[in-house]
């Protein structure tokens, strides 16, 4: 006896279909699982380099206009913080640094000048030639 629900050569064409449709539609949701994964996870880096970045401006024009009014203490404490803050951009550290150890040969501190000219010079060799002739005024200080 034959039932006659059931076919002689395999499955037919449109169970075939459906489920090439099915697995199609998985695959895709699943691509577009994997990239919102992604997005969401390189997002908060893209954002906090952009917080830094906007955190290091604020920075060095608080540390600019503190010099324009004389309070070099406050202006070096600004400067630090960019220094502590950036991490990834050289340039940036050696100018903060280069700034800092200025400030502190005005207020005749030629001790700390030193270590953060030495600091700006090793973060950016590059600018070297602005650096040493401040490094070479406070040897001759310090001899």
């Amino acid at each position: 006896m034959e039932e006659p629900n059931i076919p002689d050569a395999g499955v037919s064409r449109k169970l075939k279909v459906t489920v090439y449709i099915l697995t199609f539609a998985t695959l895709l949701a699943f691509a577009v699982f994997i990239t919102q994964l992604i997005k969401k996870y390189s997002a908060p880096k893209n954002q906090e380099i952009n917080l830094i970045d906007a955190r290091i401006f604020e920075l060095n024009k608080t540390g600019e206009r503190l010099q324009q009014f004389g309070y070099y203490e406050q202006a070096i404490d600004q400067y630090v913080a960019i220094w502590e803050l950036n991490t990834t951009n050289p340039s940036s550290r050696s100018e903060a640094a280069f700034n800092a150890g200025k400030l502190y040969l005005k207020l005749d501190d030629c001790k700390n000048s030193l270590i953060w000219l030495f600091r700006a010079e090793a973060a950016n060799p590059d600018a070297s030639n602005k650096i040493k002739p401040l490094i070479n005024n406070c040897a001759k200080k310090e001899q």
